[in-house]
């Protein structure tokens, strides 16, 4: 997995066994869509795995990106593999419990990227409904599932829309 873009294009990530990689072509179409919010953005990138969506998203001008895993061993090493500084806060943590941290600590993004691994189920993502309380004003949340996984349903949500790439599915999410 390399990053696409940006002053870390080209360089290489490491994959955890227990990561879903989102392919190069989606990340690449994900971020063509959010290319506009991206220079000077706070990103939360949950489930982060890689950490390939908070790392392109700082590669291309995003001021910080908070990467949230339960493992973060390839995202640490990737960090310092990078001589990323304090743009990349890594949370080792599972995605509910870093959102509701985040969310006491008065922390707001930009973007919110969600990317459940394949055998979590539906509570998963409801689960996520707090991340409202962390998007700023105009704030997007990305819900990345397979295309064969139902659209994600969350509490003070509406969905905006959803783009296909092969397997990968994002969906768009803004709040009501």
């Amino acid at each position: 997995m390399r990053i696409s873009a940006g002053r870390w294009k080209g360089r290489r990530l490491e994959v955890p066994e227990s990561a879903r990689p989102t392919s190069s072509r989606a990340r690449e179409a994900l971020f063509d869509i959010l290319a506009p919010r991206i220079p000077g953005a706070c990103v939360l990138d949950l489930f982060a795995g890689s950490g390939a969506v908070g790392f392109e998203a700082v590669s291309r001008g995003a001021a910080r990106a908070v990467l949230v895993d339960p493992d973060p061993g390839a995202l640490c090493r990737a960090r310092e593999t990078l001589g990323a500084g304090d743009e990349i806060v890594i949370v080792a943590s599972d995605a509910a419990k870093a959102v509701a941290d985040l969310e006491r600590r008065g922390e707001r993004f930009d973007v919110v990227f969600a990317d459940p691994p394949y055998w979590s189920n539906e509570r998963t993502i409801e689960d996520l409904s707090a991340v409202a309380s962390l998007l700023t004003p105009g704030g997007v949340f990305v819900v990345q599932t397979d295309s064969g996984d139902k659209r994600p349903s969350l509490e003070g949500f509406a969905l905006e829309e959803s783009r296909s790439y092969g397997r990968n599915v994002f969906h768009f999410l803004r709040i009501l």
